[in-house]
């Protein structure tokens, strides 16, 4: 899905490929953390359902597609704007973003058996940086996007905002529940 993705952005003219590629990122990354909050929100739905029970066994695929994206999000802004984070500015400009990239990084790092083996109750604490990103992306989105908005912008904000939403839900139930 990834290199054909990329094959196909490259045939189609006046695009700008970085923003289409990090909403290919924000799509798979939104397919790791749906399955679980639907299983959190909406138990027997959840059951009923193959789609979410398949993402679920493949959220670590969809993870490392996300993964993927945002690093090639990432590698043609730095080209297209000669972006130098040795400039502590422009790692300011860009901490969102930055910081998001670390995370995911981070989480690719350790998305592996041996990891898990190794970690044990660390990983679960590691992996729950996921949703800083969850936190972090929406922001992002708008302040870089803000005042030159594409087609694809709103479906960006609409889609992260209903991440973080979905999120928050699903963190108000559980602390209801204990």
């Amino acid at each position: 899905n990834y290199i054909l993705s990329i094959i196909l952005f490259f045939f189609i003219p006046d695009i700008d490929y970085a923003n289409i590629i990090g909403v290919l990122s924000l799509i798979c990354y939104a397919l790791t953390i749906i399955p679980t909050t639907m299983k959190a929100l909406f138990p027997n739905f959840y059951k009923q359902q193959y789609i979410w029970k398949s993402l679920f066994k493949n959220r670590r695929y969809m993870g490392l597609a996300a993964f993927c994206f945002a690093w090639t999000h990432t590698a043609l802004l730095i080209r297209s704007r000669s972006l130098n984070f040795l400039d502590f500015n422009t790692c300011i400009q860009y901490f969102t973003g930055l910081l998001s990239t670390i995370i995911f990084t981070i989480l690719t790092i350790t998305s592996n058996k041996e990891s898990i083996r190794k970690l044990k109750k660390n990983w679960k604490k590691i992996h729950s940086l996921t949703y800083l990103c969850l936190l972090l992306l929406p922001w992002h989105i708008l302040d870089k996007m803000y005042g030159h908005w594409s087609y694809i912008t709103p479906f960006a904000v609409f889609l992260s905002i209903t991440l973080s939403l979905l999120f928050v839900s699903r963190k108000i139930i559980e602390v209801k529940s204990n």
